[in-house]
């Protein structure tokens, strides 16, 4: 008989056995639990990349639709200042295209690329030519307007009021379109949100 197990042998051998399995499956749910806490937290850091990448773009689409308003307001305040005729003697000794300086500088050195969607950097790249346009109209007619007679200037200021006008217009429909390419437009951001699949 002693060469045969006692019960307490068979016993101690379940109970290490049993331990034994104890330890592997408290093992594998700890390394399943790190594995779930780390998966939780880099869907946490991507989540909040993506957030960061969200409110950089909405910086960034709000700078570019503020710069072309910037553009946009100086081109409609030029129209004004041409349509009203208290201006008209003062145009000779004031150079509303040196006001555009600045702005034409900002919105060209604007990272275009960086609004990252072709239908809003067309209509960005606008708005410098647009400026350009406006600053031009105007240093000619303060040019036309020292060269000219006086019983001329009337004719002068109505024909330059004239291209103004067209630039001032063309200027505004170019902030609406820029303005939908943005997403800005209620319109455009109802479609976009109604696109989007809800989770």
């Amino acid at each position: 008989m002693r060469g045969e197990p006692s019960i307490w042998t068979e016993t101690a051998a379940w109970v290490e056995a049993i331990g034994a399995i104890a330890a592997v499956i408290g093992s594998g749910w700890v390394a399943a639990h790190d594995a779930r806490s780390a998966r939780r937290r880099e869907e946490r850091a991507l989540a909040e990349a993506l957030r960061k990448e969200e409110r950089t773009a909405l910086a960034t689409r709000t700078a570019a639709l503020n710069l072309a308003i910037l553009a946009s307001t100086q081109i409609h305040d030029l129209h004004v200042l041409l349509q009203d005729e208290a201006w008209r003697g003062r145009v000779t000794r004031v150079s509303a295209s040196h006001t555009l300086l600045g702005t034409e500088h900002m919105l060209t050195a604007f990272p275009i690329q960086s609004l990252a969607d072709a239908p809003a950097m067309v209509e960005f790249s606008r708005f410098p030519a647009s400026l350009a346009t406006a600053a031009e109209v105007y240093a000619n007619l303060e040019t036309a307007v020292r060269a000219a007679a006086e019983p001329d200037r009337d004719a002068i200021f109505e024909m330059y009021q004239e291209q103004m006008e067209r630039v001032d217009l063309a200027a505004t429909r170019q902030l609406t379109a820029l303005r939908r390419a943005l997403l800005f437009d209620d319109e455009t951001r109802a479609g976009a949100d109604a696109s989007t699949p809800t989770p």
